[in-house]
């Protein structure tokens, strides 16, 4: 499991703000299957990462959306994050590494669904 959340935080910390720079600092909010260049790649996987992030349970007990944006896209200090989720700092990490398997596992499928290849594996 470290590993596979290895893979999603190297994503954020990596390649999603060279993806948000690529796309005119915009968020895609559709996929544009008939560009087939780089930058319309790109901007596909930004869109999907999206549809992913709106997709993630966000409630009181499981608040994965919320440490996803807050954490990984807006790079938001974990303290920070602890209070807006009210959880303690052994919890919150758990919930930060099941937010990121979530993740993954819905990007799969999202990539799949919306048929944006070559799939973005998290290794």
């Amino acid at each position: 499991m470290i590993k596979h959340n290895k893979g999603v935080r190297d994503f954020f910390k990596n390649d999603y703000p060279k993806l948000y720079l690529l796309s005119g600092s915009q968020t895609p909010t559709d996929i544009n299957l008939k560009d087939k260049s780089r930058i319309g790649y790109y901007c596909n996987v930004l869109a999907v990462t999206w549809f992913t992030i709106n997709q993630l349970k966000d409630t009181p007990q499981h608040p994965y959306k919320t440490i996803i944006v807050e954490r990984f896209v807006k790079r938001t200090r974990m303290i920070k994050v602890r209070e807006l989720i009210s959880y303690s700092q052994g919890k919150s990490n758990d919930l930060a590494n099941q937010a990121l398997k979530s993740f993954a596992e819905i990007f799969k499928q999202e990539q799949i669904k919306n048929k944006v290849y070559p799939l973005l594996e998290f290794e």
